[in-house]
């Protein structure tokens, strides 16, 4: 009963403190409160994966460098993605003074690149949707809250057949199902509460395929943790473990909202 307090009490302050920041926030605040969030996150997957060479300075320059290419709009993202190759290549060249740095060089870059490109890159599209309208953030959100929330008792209740037995054992094909229905069906709620000119079926379709791919982002996240041998990337958040534990579904899912309102919805 405690945890439970203690998981409901936490998360009523996070809905809380997110939806100020999404709606009141001018955006280079928004951007400086994601920076912070998604560089904690970075933190804790360093923490997990212990690269036996590394710069934590490094990766947080990278991460300054996308957040600036998405705070101020530039377009050009492959001269990012230079900049990040570059200082990434250039430091390992300096820091690899030993011929047994060698052995961990393949891990230890490919660490820093998906500080990068797992986490920054991709977490940084909330931003962009904010930019469109924060409904649309709201949307995500609520799309995914629902239907993680779905599989989870769906899955506790009558899951048998699993999918992910080494990444996710608890998930189950059960639980996907209904994280697809209810996550369809929170996208139509979500925009008769949070109006986005888009109509019912969109909605309901959008949701849906949010919740399946939240269904695999989420797993993603947890190989990490198995190979670490942890259950939690951290313990900042009381009840929920680490930043990174609640942002991961967002991980794939905000550029795939992204990219469906630009090419599907083209309403941007």
């Amino acid at each position: 009963m405690k945890e439970f307090l203690t998981r409901t009490a936490t998360s009523i302050f996070m809905v809380l403190v997110v939806y100020f920041g999404i709606v009141y926030l001018p955006n280079i605040y928004f951007s400086l409160f994601l920076f912070i969030i998604i560089s904690v996150s970075v933190y804790e997957f360093i923490k997990l994966t212990e690269p036996e060479t590394g710069s934590l300075i490094l990766v947080y320059f990278n991460g300054l460098v996308v957040a600036a290419f998405f705070t101020f709009g530039i377009p050009d993202l492959s001269f990012m993605i230079f900049i990040n190759l570059f200082s990434i290549g250039l430091f390992f060249l300096i820091a690899t003074k030993k011929e047994n740095q060698l052995k961990s060089f393949v891990r230890d870059a490919g660490i820093h690149f998906l500080s990068i490109y797992y986490l920054f890159f991709p977490l940084y599209y909330i931003l962009r949707l904010r930019e469109i309208g924060p409904n649309f953030l709201i949307f995500l959100i609520f799309v995914i809250a629902i239907g993680d929330s779905g599989a989870y008792f769906i899955g506790r209740a009558i899951g048998k057949h699993k999918i992910y037995p080494v990444a996710s054992p608890n998930k189950s094909l059960e639980g996907i199902i209904a994280a697809v229905l209810t996550a369809g069906l929170s996208g139509w709620l979500s925009i008769i509460i949070f109006p986005i000119k888009i109509n019912s079926m969109t909605a309901i379709l959008t949701g849906a395929l949010i919740g399946l791919i939240s269904q695999i982002s989420d797993p993603v996240e947890s190989l990490f943790k198995r190979s670490a041998g942890k259950k939690d990337s951290g313990s900042i958040l009381p009840g929920h473990g680490g930043f990174l534990d609640r942002i991961d579904s967002y991980i794939f899912c905000t550029p795939s909202l992204y990219f469906i309102i630009l090419y599907i919805w083209k309403t941007v």
